[in-house]
């Protein structure tokens, strides 16, 4: 038997996540019995680049570990999915070391 899916408008995915989250601004969804809860899929927004963008060599030590270089950058390894969007990459194991790659500024 398939699960029932409820979505809940009025409850802000904000009060299960960081601020720092992508799923910050998505609908909150309970499935299951007992009660789970989930997020509507995540979609990219469009890339904003900024002339004061960074860039740099990815290390090899930090091969396929985006988080590494969003603790280095921003001081917190949350933003790891926002280096990799910046990049268009689509997963970890795009990032290799000796890439060249954008680290934005604005991160928020």
């Amino acid at each position: 038997m398939a699960n029932q899916i409820k979505y809940i408008n009025e409850v802000s995915a904000n009060r299960f996540l960081d601020g720092y989250s992508r799923y910050r601004n998505s609908n909150v969804i309970y499935y299951g019995t007992p009660p789970r809860i989930a997020f509507t899929t995540y979609k990219k927004s469009p890339i904003s680049f900024n002339v004061n963008d960074n860039f740099g060599v990815i290390p090899p030590g930090a091969e396929y570990r985006p988080d590494k270089i969003s603790q280095k950058m921003y001081g917190s390894p949350d933003f790891w999915w926002k280096i990799l969007e910046a990049n268009n990459m689509k997963d970890i194991y795009e990032f290799k070391a000796g890439l060249t790659i954008r680290l934005p500024i604005n991160i928020l």
